[in-house]
């Protein structure tokens, strides 16, 4: 497989899925592995690896955002019904085998940044892969 004209090993492409998959835990194992044994990680395995690690921090920080706005506008008497059920439909329902709207959202961008990271390709997230990409001039 080819990326922008650089061969990607399968090692490489294997440790960035799993680092999408697992939410940036396999990626930081993967850093820190690397920094003892003095490796250099190549650019894609580095962009995949600090992509998934910012997606959920990113994540986190979003999720936090909307649950303590979503418990401030609680209070509102007439806009805290909408935001209690709106947050019921969003979060707390299941839609498709067990996942909520939200939680099936999160599994589609998984399955797509894993997907492209095992095609040997640079998956992209609007403000994310920005982030990255300007720090890892690929």
């Amino acid at each position: 497989m080819r990326s922008n004209g650089i061969r990607v090993q399968l090692m490489e492409r294997i440790i960035s899925a799993l680092s999408y998959i697992t939410f940036g835990i396999a990626g930081v194992i993967w850093v820190i592995v690397s920094y003892i044994a003095k490796n250099h990680m190549s650019q894609f395995c580095s962009f995949n690896v600090y992509q998934s690690i910012f997606f959920s921090f990113f994540l986190y920080i979003l999720t936090l955002i909307c649950g303590i706005a979503a418990g401030l506008l609680s209070a509102v008497p007439f806009l805290g019904k909408i935001i209690n059920d709106f947050t019921l439909f969003f979060a707390q329902t299941p839609i498709y085998f067990g996942y909520t709207l939200w939680g099936l959202i999160i599994f589609v961008i998984v399955c797509y940044l894993s997907i492209f990271a095992l095609l040997g390709k640079y998956p992209y997230l609007p403000f994310i892969s920005d982030v990255i990409g300007s720090n890892f001039r690929r």
